[in-house]
């Protein structure tokens, strides 16, 4: 079996078969496509909506889902969290009515992480 570099995985299913193969490098260069690409539609849903279906579109399902999850958790790192950094220093903390709305959506929502 050829070796796989490391900036690689192939996933297996239960059975030991590869079902996918992931580029981490592509992976990573897509999601700071996507996240910046989206975030510059904020506020208009239209835009938004635009912008996930072209990417969807453009990728299988199981590729767009760890395309998301990492495009989420580099969105929350280089632009939610600077944006609400400067938002306190200018005296609108957000933070506290963030906390507060996922407190209310995991107590109403129910469910388990």
């Amino acid at each position: 079996m050829p070796e796989i570099p490391f900036s690689e995985a192939v996933i297996v299913a239960d059975d030991g078969m590869p079902i996918a193969h992931v580029d981490f490098d592509r992976l990573q260069s897509d999601a700071v496509r996507y996240m910046y690409e989206i975030a510059c539609t904020a506020g208009d849903g239209v835009a938004t909506d635009a912008v996930g279906a072209k990417w969807a579109m453009a990728n299988s399902p199981d590729y767009f889902g760890y395309l998301c999850a990492a495009a989420l958790s580099l969105m929350v790192r280089n632009i939610l969290a600077p944006t609400l950094d400067v938002a306190a220093e200018l005296g609108v903390d957000l933070r506290p009515g963030l906390k507060s709305a996922c407190a209310a959506a995991l107590r109403d929502l129910g469910g388990k992480q």
